[in-house]
């Protein structure tokens, strides 16, 4: 196992909590490929979560950078209104496993809880999640993004700075 790989990789898992909760939506997006998936599919029933973003519902699924994108510079520009006040976040990221799944790909799976506060109201989310990561010249990028997310209401807007 190249330790040096998994180092990289669960440190970019991490990064990009504290790049939400920083707000720096450009060094965010720049974590992604520019044909990354990003997917947070629902729940199908008590266990199961939907399996396939194209054909059955999800809560958010972009199928490449430029949705996540658009998103970003709708909250850049106040003209997302259920992200207008921000809210205050504070994203605890856990690794739990890499794998090296070849061809420069590899995938970390962590846990994760995400903090926030708004307009009097503090909540959280929290799930699972399977980053597929790849490497090119010494950097990792993520070139898919699955998020479970394990809450079972979703009292308020559920965004990319959410999880």
């Amino acid at each position: 196992m190249n330790f040096e790989n998994e180092r990289l990789a669960t440190r970019l898992v991490v990064s990009e909590g504290q790049l939400l909760d920083s707000r720096d939506w450009d060094g965010w997006l720049d974590l992604y490929l520019t044909n990354a998936e990003y997917w947070i599919p629902c729940w199908r029933d008590e266990l199961d979560s939907t399996n396939d973003p194209k054909t059955e519902l999800s809560m958010i699924y972009y199928s490449e950078r430029a949705g996540l994108e658009d998103r970003v510079y709708r909250i850049k520009t106040g003209r997302s209104l259920a992200s207008t006040p921000l809210p205050r976040t504070c994203h605890i990221i856990t690794p739990t496993s890499f794998k090296d799944i070849g061809n420069s790909f590899f995938e970390v799976k962590s846990n994760w809880a995400t903090f926030s506060y708004k307009n009097g109201t503090e909540h959280y989310f929290f799930g699972g999640q399977i980053h597929t990561l790849f490497l090119d010249n010494d950097k990792m990028k993520i070139a898919k993004r699955k998020v479970l997310v394990m809450n079972e209401i979703i009292p308020n807007v559920l965004d990319i700075y959410s999880v």
